[in-house]
Parts: C-alpha cells; sequence; structure tokens
C-alpha cells in the first residue's frame, strides 16, 4: 500500500480549495450579471408603514451612481408583487398647497445621487399593504433597460424619517392626494 506524504496531501487541498474558490467567484459573477447593476449603483432606503385607511404607501431611496455613467431611473417594479404599482412622484408647494407630482423618469447623474425623502422626490407604492417590521423589494428600471434590486425595510410610522419635513407632513399630504 502506498502512503501520501504531507507534501502531497497539501497539494491536493490546495488545488480543491482553488476549484471551490473558482466556483464560487464563477456564482458571484454570474449573481451579479442577473441584477444588473451591482457595484455601478449604491442603492438603500426605506419604506414607511402605510397609516390606517391610506390606500397607498411611500417609500424613499439614495442612489448612488459610482461607475461615472448617467442613467435614467423609467420605472420601478415590485417583484413579489405582480398586481401592484410604483409612480415616481415628487412634491412641490404651489400657493402655499403641497400638491405631488407624478414624474415620467429620475435622472441620476454620473458619480451622483438622488436622495428621496418625505416632502420631496419618494415612490408611491399601490396595491400593497406596507406593515412595520416587513421588508419590500424593488426593482429599478432605467432607461438603458439595465436593472437593479434593492430590499427595504418597512418602518413603523413613530420610526419616520424626523426631518424637519416629515413630521406628520407626509402622510397627511398622503391622504389628500392632491395631484397637480
Amino acid at each position: 500500500m502506498s502512503r501520501i506524504s504531507a507534501d502531497q496531501k497539501t497539494a491536493v487541498l490546495k488545488k480543491m480549495c482553488t476549484l471551490l474558490l473558482c466556483s464560487l467567484l464563477a456564482g458571484v459573477g454570474v449573481a451579479a450579471a442577473e441584477t444588473g447593476l451591482v457595484g455601478e449603483i449604491e442603492a438603500s432606503g426605506y419604506a414607511r408603514e402605510m397609516p390606517p385607511g391610506a390606500p397607498m404607501g411611500a417609500a424613499y431611496l439614495s442612489l448612488r451612481e459610482l461607475s461615472g455613467r448617467a442613467r435614467v431611473l423609467r420605472r420601478v417594479e415590485l417583484p413579489a408583487h405582480p398586481q401592484a404599482s410604483v409612480e415616481l412622484h415628487t412634491t412641490e408647494e404651489v400657493a402655499g398647497v403641497s400638491r405631488m407630482r407624478a414624474l415620467k423618469e429620475i435622472p441620476l447623474p454620473g458619480h451622483g445621487a438622488i436622495e428621496m425623502r418625505p416632502g420631496a422626490t419618494h415612490l408611491m407604492i399601490r396595491g400593497v399593504a406596507l406593515r412595520a417590521g416587513q421588508s419590500l423589494t424593488l426593482r429599478l428600471v432605467f432607461a438603458d433597460g439595465s436593472a437593479r434590486e434593492v430590499t427595504l425595510p418597512v418602518h413603523g410610522l413613530a420610526q419616520a424619517d424626523k426631518s424637519p419635513a416629515a413630521n406628520g407632513k407626509e402622510e397627511e399630504h398622503h391622504r389628500g392626494h392632491h395631484h397637480g
């Protein structure tokens, strides 16, 4: 019976580790290609729990374009809720009245950022009951056909953004649904 030396065992283990590492890296490459813009666009944010009786909810994203290529956010999809819809919106003050206006697209400059927040640019979510503690997966679709998925936590109303723009104004505003 032939014995395997310690050097041979080490060589075999190194080859196995190398093959395993290559397989893992190949899988990561495939996953990144499937999601589109991982590494090119950094995305974070949150959705807000819907107040009782509200027919729509809101979500806020922070997007950072890292590749230097200007992009245009054209639409947002809800992969887990195909019957639901997302609208791009902004809030404007006209003659002292806060009004929402639908947007066809939102430009994202190369090396630039989009900062959505209550009382400004935001996403309106229809057809999904947003409850605190849940998560919401969005698929961001850009004008060039590329896409990026991001999963947002759903914050409770008490956790809502504490910025001066928020202070309850956004929930009250969304109940009225004044589109201008």
